[in-house]
């Protein structure tokens, strides 16, 4: 099954600036209030608030959508994105270890990512 569109932007754009540990689940017969959680780290505050707003301008490029919130810009440990039927979270990873959010939605489906493509110098004809 090919991830829609909309979710591929947010791992284009989170790969963008160097997320890992990417994860995407289906929740929209397990939560009443959104569809799907997006997980992802960063390496530092400072890339986590990056993530989240690579993530923020691509989808406001791609489709006018801006997030009904945007919380933990601050401290900058862990970053929620909310798009009512999209939460994406971006962590440090003590900070995803400590509260452990995907094993409480675990019985999301996982979806399967995109492809990384190849940086464009990679490229070959």
């Amino acid at each position: 099954m090919t991830l829609d569109s909309r979710l591929a932007t947010v791992v284009d754009a989170a790969r963008s600036k160097k997320a890992f540990r990417i994860r995407l689940l289906d929740v929209k017969d397990i939560a009443s209030f959104t569809d799907t959680f997006a997980f992802m780290s960063g390496g530092s505050d400072r890339q986590n608030r990056a993530i989240a707003e690579a993530i923020e301008d691509a989808l406001k490029l791609a489709d006018g959508e801006r997030p009904i919130s945007r919380e933990g810009e601050t401290n900058g440990n862990w970053v929620l994105l909310d798009f009512g039927n999209l939460v994406v979270h971006v962590m440090d990873e003590e900070t995803r270890r400590h509260y452990n959010l995907e094993e409480l939605w675990n019985a999301g489906r996982e979806l399967e990512l995109p492809a990384e493509l190849p940086p464009a110098s990679d490229a070959r004809p």
